[in-house]
């Protein structure tokens, strides 16, 4: 034991920490990964359990058919309170009501809440059909998601192009 050498009294103490190949490691660089491993996980527990409005509609209401591709669902609430529910849990993009029903416009998917007796029928389509089931309602008012009705313009005469 006499034959080691001495470290001085300022290293004696430290811990060493070294990477697979002996270089040290700095304890800033595993704590900066560590934080971006921990922020990582979070994203994407948020995205997993955010679902979609189609999982939100298929979880909460009974099924009761389809109509034109579009799938039809049933609930015992009033229409505002459905449609209500419906955007606490998924942010609609755009939003019409008439006297007819209320219409949530989302990305690939539109939800029409249109009263059914006692409480509501909830008629779920992707954005194509939607479009085309609920024109009557919102046709003039909604375009696809790619951009309003508005801003369509036609090419005939006095089309407004020089």
């Amino acid at each position: 034991m006499g034959d080691l050498a001495r470290l001085p009294a300022d290293r004696r103490a430290r811990p060493h920490h070294h990477d697979r190949d002996g270089a040290p490691v700095n304890p800033r660089r595993g704590l900066a990964l560590g934080l971006i491993a921990v922020g990582v996980l979070g994203i994407v527990l948020t995205l997993a359990t955010t679902g979609s409005v189609r999982g939100y509609v298929k979880d909460h209401y009974t099924r009761a058919g389809s109509q034109g591709g579009a799938e039809v669902y049933r609930s015992s609430q009033p229409p505002a309170k459905v449609a209500a529910d419906i955007q606490r849990e998924h942010e609609p993009a755009d939003r019409r009501v008439t006297p007819e029903g209320i219409f949530l416009r989302y990305r690939g998917d539109y939800v029409g809440v249109q009263p059914d007796g006692r409480g509501s029928r909830i008629t779920l389509a992707d954005e194509n059909r939607g479009y085309g089931l609920f024109y009557p309602y919102v046709g003039g008012y909604w375009g696809t998601y790619s951009g309003p009705a508005e801003s369509f313009r036609g090419g005939g005469p006095g089309g407004g192009g020089k």
